[in-house]
């Protein structure tokens, strides 16, 4: 089993370490006359629309995002990871409000973002022109590729791939989908990056391991399975569920940490998991990797936040 008591951690000499914060579906608050715009109503974003008028606003509450990230950001981590679901209707003004939230985070030099299902609800130029305004924190360090993803980042002797799970749904479905073109690219970035022993964080929105359900799981997570067998990952992140959760994919080397993270800015009331985010701190020893996790969980206003977990996820 990859996980061991997080006590073992001070016991083991490190060398210079990584550490990186990771939150996702932070659901920005979506208002009002952001849907004046009739046409830009008649379809899925209808639906959604009831869904955060009536429910989910209450549930999402962006002073709970505002204290984690005061949170985050005193602990000066050297790069932050977010897994989408920035927006919720993926209309103009909220792409615009959340390319300027990304940008209080930090650069696109030391923050990275990928899209949810919320932020492309539909594949239309509307939301292809949306997503980009934050493009510069979905690129890698070529951003001229001609491919956006997978996007890569190197940061130390850890490599940050950016996937996009993202697609088109209809009404009732949120399931996600990376397509034959961005696996086959996977597979080669994670095979070159074995070949240099750096360690390699694969993020995407949706789950690829636990639990698949058809109309909200990744439709193929069984290929990417397939490809993390042969190649490996030292490190594998999702958002999605609005949990923090632990499960694994096999590896030529050994179980794959799959690490879920919960909603960013879910108040602590709502009988769902309250706000947090994950930290994690890499540290190469010898030819493997010890990688430590701290979850940062909302407990209140007028408290800081609560580590709720801790664990080393040792790779290699």
């Amino acid at each position: 089993m990859f996980v061991t008591s997080h006590q073992d951690y001070y016991f083991i000499v490190m060398t210079q370490s990584f550490r990186f914060a990771h939150v996702s579906d932070i659901h920005l608050p979506t208002f009002a006359k952001d849907c004046a715009n009739p046409a830009l109503m008649l379809n899925k974003r209808f639906f959604s629309a009831l869904s955060w008028f009536g429910k989910r606003r209450f549930i999402h509450d962006k002073a709970v995002t505002d204290h984690l990230i005061s949170d985050m950001q005193t602990s000066q981590v050297d790069h932050v990871l977010v897994t989408g679901d920035l927006v919720n209707l993926s209309l103009p003004d909220e792409y615009t409000r959340a390319a300027h939230w990304l940008s209080t985070l930090g650069t696109p030099e030391s923050v990275s973002a990928i899209p949810g299902n919320h932020d492309r609800m539909r594949d239309s130029a509307l939301t292809r022109t949306g997503l980009d305004a934050y493009a510069a924190y979905m690129s890698g360090d070529d951003p001229d590729h001609e491919a956006r993803f997978p996007y890569v980042k190197r940061r130390q002797d850890v490599l940050m791939i950016g996937l996009s799970s993202s697609i088109a749904t209809p009404v009732g479905w949120c399931s996600g989908r990376l397509g034959e073109a961005q696996r086959e690219r996977l597979r080669d970035i994670l095979s070159q990056a074995q070949k240099e022993n750096l360690c390699r964080i694969v993020a995407l929105h949706h789950p690829p391991a636990g639990p698949q359900k058809p109309h909200k799981g990744l439709e193929d997570h069984q290929q990417l399975a397939d490809i993390i067998a042969q190649t490996g990952a030292e490190l594998i992140l999702h958002g999605h569920t609005h949990q923090s959760s632990m499960h694994a994919l096999p590896g030529p080397q050994g179980p794959v940490p799959v690490m879920g993270v919960a909603s960013l800015s879910v108040r602590p009331d709502k009988g769902y998991q309250p706000g947090c985010w994950h930290e994690y701190t890499i540290t190469r020893r010898d030819q493997t990797w010890d990688i430590a996790l701290d979850v940062h969980r909302f407990a209140g206003f007028n408290a800081p936040t609560k580590r709720v977990a801790q664990a080393l996820l040792s790779h290699g």
